[in-house]
């Protein structure tokens, strides 16, 4: 897949209203350039894609078979990095029905682990905004990949309620990875296929919700397989997969990847080719945001449709469990036996909800990126309003 570029490959010329650099009026021939790697070279003669230099060396098209630094090596860790996010964020709701058992909560106490796993997410984006802001993506995703790890792992500690309410309120920050992944694709892609590029990569960070259903599922199995195991030890052990994955990826993203197209936020600053965003004009510019009700309107639709998202997953795969029963089987008498699904197979059939988002994010990109071609930003609104629809 790939947006045919309208504009030629940058030749070094950069516009001075990139917000996240310095005015180069002040600075006409960037004095300290010459300190810089070439890979971190704000002027840097060519990329290995079709970039604008009026949108800050943006990439004008998306090339999916491509790892190439910065653009694309950014793209595809972005939507891995919040896929493995994903994973974790999400691993526990296919065990539900075992740990439920094993530690005997009820239906109310589940409930309420829901919650507290998506309530932290909301206050934890309004804090990983600004943070992107100040210290780049690439670094603010792979800290909460790394020390999202710790709450994970930890979950498999949990003997009661309260520990496993506490620990998935933890987990839940792992969430405003979808922020970090955002704000980096948007910082890497022009606004000819930043449609696409978020979609996609936000569509396949998502579709680690789908995975983890399948996979987690399976891992329990194999843990548990010959009853050495019990499955009060098995679905613990089989926690520390998404940890471990998660610290792995985390440090990757960190070490092999780029904040923007110039480079890293933190060499750009030591260099004096960034400049160095004060603390109160973060939270002026916040409060601007804040006050303007678009943003409101844009949050209603987001918690009516990705809100409702997150919920399905967390209650899917045991809703399929519970509720449906053998025909003619007395529950009085033994409820086990009269489950038409086992846990793996309700987490089967619940991970074809997430596993769409391998196609509909993207489809839905798409479309708004054709729509503001030729109807500018009216059309990715009239896009938005036909998807809710």
């Amino acid at each position: 897949m790939a947006m045919q570029p309208t504009h030629s490959h940058s030749l070094g010329q950069r516009s001075s209203n990139i917000p996240i650099l310095s005015d180069e009026k002040s600075r006409p021939e960037y004095q300290n350039m010459a300190m810089l790697p070439p890979r971190m070279h704000p002027r840097r003669l060519s990329f290995e894609i079709s970039t604008d230099p009026h949108q800050g060396d943006r990439a004008t098209e998306i090339r999916l078979f491509s790892f190439d630094r910065p653009h694309m090596r950014a793209f595809h860790y972005s939507w891995l990095s919040f896929f493995i996010a994903f994973f974790g964020w999400f691993s526990i709701p296919p065990l539900m029905p075992t740990i439920k058992k094993q530690l005997n909560l009820t239906e109310d106490q589940v409930s309420n682990t829901n919650i507290v796993s998506l309530a932290s997410t909301i206050v934890g984006r309004l804090i990983v905004g600004p943070l992107c802001d100040r210290y780049g993506a690439r670094t603010v995703q792979s800290v909460l990949l790394v020390v999202g790890a710790l709450p994970v792992a930890s979950a498999a500690l949990a003997t009661s309620y309260t520990g496993l309410m506490f620990v998935r309120f933890f987990i839940g920050l792992v969430g405003c990875s979808f922020v970090a992944t955002a704000y980096w694709t948007s910082t890497m892609f022009s606004h000819e296929v930043v449609g696409s590029a978020n979609a996609i990569s936000c569509g396949w960070g998502n579709l680690g919700a789908g995975v983890t259903y399948l996979v987690t599922p399976l891992v329990f199995d194999l843990i548990t397989i010959n009853g050495t195991i019990s499955d009060n030890y098995g679905w613990r052990m089989a926690l520390l997969l998404p940890a471990i994955l998660m610290v792995i990826i985390g440090i990757c993203t960190y070490f092999f990847s780029d904040d923007c197209p110039q480079g890293n936020y933190v060499d750009l600053k030591r260099n004096n080719v960034m400049a160095n965003r004060a603390k109160s004009e973060m939270y002026y510019g916040f409060l601007a945001v804040a006050r303007q009700p678009v943003s409101w309107i844009l949050a209603f639709q987001y918690a009516c449709c990705f809100g409702v998202e997150l919920q399905v997953h967390n209650v899917l795969s045991l809703y399929y469990y519970e509720d449906f029963k053998i025909d003619g089987c007395d529950v009085a008498t033994d409820a086990n036996s009269c489950r038409l699904l086992t846990q793996t197979k309700a987490s089967l059939i619940s991970s074809c909800f997430g596993l769409m988002c391998i196609f509909a994010r993207a489809v839905g990109g798409y479309l708004s990126d054709v729509a503001n071609r030729h109807f500018d930003m009216k059309g990715r609104i009239l896009m938005q309003l036909l998807c809710l629809a």
